[in-house]
């Protein structure tokens, strides 16, 4: 039986993957036309973004959070300074989509031997840095600090003490619900959106009516109306998804928390074994 940490990775990779074949289409009836029911295969990537790209490879976010994983496995534990220069080899050398993110950051780090990156309040900063929960003892600077790396604002640091805080205490022996509703009043952005969440049959509409770009202003509130809906995680995936947009990284913290709760049962072990990285995350867990 893989251990909550092993099940955090693995979901993590899972669900970038599954989520990568609809990434960066905003049309919900598009959607709806391509899928039916519970999503359970991966599927080509729709978006030019991503031409070139095959069913079950990682998206840019994805392969980030491997180049984290690759780090701490081949330093025998996190160093950020370490994973500073296994990120930037990576992220140079290996075909992927480069956001703004990326590429700011880049810049900077080709001026300076800072450890803070761009000035970026995106969804993706957190959940490229998922896998650092693969170590037991993480701490929230840790945590933080890493994020920072290529993310940082107000809002990233509200958003980061949040999930940091959430999977701290799903790991201690709650269940991701009581998590997330003992840390709803950690801080006012988060109050706020856990006090908007909507049933389950008006996830999308919400999605639609504000918005499914890359900023966690627009990601957090579909995470956490799904996270609050959702019976398991195959069913929070698909939710995710039919909620268009930028499916990756809010599936990455999605899946994230629910497999430290309630573990990867949900998954058909197709998916498990199924994306193209899978037999290399194996290895480095």
């Amino acid at each position: 039986m893989k251990n909550k940490s092993e099940n955090i990775v693995i979901a993590t990779f899972v669900a970038d993957a599954l989520s990568f074949g609809p990434h960066w289409v905003y049309d919900t009836d598009k959607l709806k036309e391509k899928y039916t029911g519970i999503i359970d295969e991966y599927r080509t990537p729709m978006s030019n973004y991503h031409e070139g790209k095959k069913a079950g490879d990682l998206s840019h976010y994805g392969e980030q959070a491997l180049s984290l994983l690759k780090s701490i496995s081949d330093n025998k534990g996190f160093n950020l300074k370490k994973f500073k220069a296994d990120w930037i080899k990576h992220v140079e050398n290996t075909e992927m989509y480069m956001d703004h993110s990326m590429k700011d950051t880049l810049n900077i780090f080709k001026v300076s031997d800072t450890l803070i990156g761009a000035d970026n309040v995106e969804l993706g900063g957190i959940a490229r840095s998922l896998p650092l929960f693969i170590k037991s003892d993480i701490s929230k600077k840790e945590f933080m600090d890493l994020v920072h790396l290529t993310h940082n604002g107000e809002v990233v640091d509200q958003t980061t003490e949040f999930i940091f805080k959430v999977m701290k205490d799903i790991l201690g022996g709650n269940n991701y619900k009581e998590a997330i509703e003992a840390n709803k009043d950690i801080n006012q952005f988060i109050k706020y959106n856990f006090d908007k969440i909507g049933s389950k049959d008006k996830i999308v509409e919400n999605a639609d009516n504000r918005g499914q770009g890359c900023s966690i202003q627009q990601g957090l509130p579909i995470v956490l109306d799904v996270l609050w809906n959702a019976d398991n995680l195959l069913e929070a995936l698909t939710l995710n998804i039919m909620s268009a947009g930028d499916t990756c990284p809010r599936a990455m913290v999605i899946a994230a928390i629910i497999a430290a709760s309630e573990g990867l049962d949900a998954i058909p072990a197709e998916l498990i074994d199924g994306f193209n990285k899978s037999e290399e995350v194996k290895e480095l867990i």
